[in-house]
């Protein structure tokens, strides 16, 4: 009884000290205050466009890693400001190199009530995005205009070449009813 009780607390001693090597200081910190952390989305390498005009104001595809790897969820997030509020955002993903068919994008509206007004819905959970980075460089900086931000989980497969071409096809539609579809190019990597 003895040596398993000896034995018990050298495991824990054990398990205790990978525990506390595991992590650095910082991640303790942010560990231990239940924060996620936070990437800035930023255009990437090889996107053909970051910005573009879009129903009386503009909208930048900003991606939240530095590359996008064939099989590692990323995010991608629709930041628009102009003078026509937007209903919603569909799209769908090809392959340029490579037909592996029409994949579609799920987008959905980051803060739905933050539209005209900067009010936030108690129940939103916190996304690993910093939106607050988020800004266009326009002549929309005024109260009059329409800031909503769009984010899409996408995940792209793999095939034998080493870097894929993707095609993102993105449909705005208005308050209006007015549709507009815009396309974009990004790389992918098997690793």
């Amino acid at each position: 009884m003895n040596i398993s009780k000896k034995l018990a607390q050298g495991i824990l001693l054990i398990w205790s000290a990978i525990l506390l090597t595991a992590c650095s200081p910082q991640d303790k910190v942010n560990l231990a205050a239940g924060v996620k952390s936070v990437r800035t989305a930023q255009c990437i390498a090889q996107q053909s466009q970051c910005q573009f005009d879009l129903a009386g104001g503009q909208v930048q595809v900003l991606f939240n890693v530095d590359r996008i790897v064939a099989e590692q969820a990323f995010n991608m997030v629709l930041n628009y400001q102009g003078t026509q509020a937007l209903t919603s955002v569909s799209g769908y993903l090809e392959g340029v190199n490579m037909y592996m068919g029409k994949i579609p994008l799920f987008i959905d509206e980051d803060f739905p009530n933050n539209r005209l007004n900067n009010k936030t819905s108690d129940n939103l959970k916190p996304e690993p995005i910093d939106i607050t980075q988020l800004k266009l460089d326009s002549e929309f900086d005024n109260e009059a205009a329409s800031k909503q931000v769009f984010k899409s989980d996408i995940l792209v497969g793999s095939c034998s070449a080493e870097e894929m071409t993707w095609r993102i096809w993105l449909t705005f539609t208005t308050v209006e009813q007015k549709t507009y579809t815009k396309m974009l190019t990004v790389a992918s990597y098997r690793s």
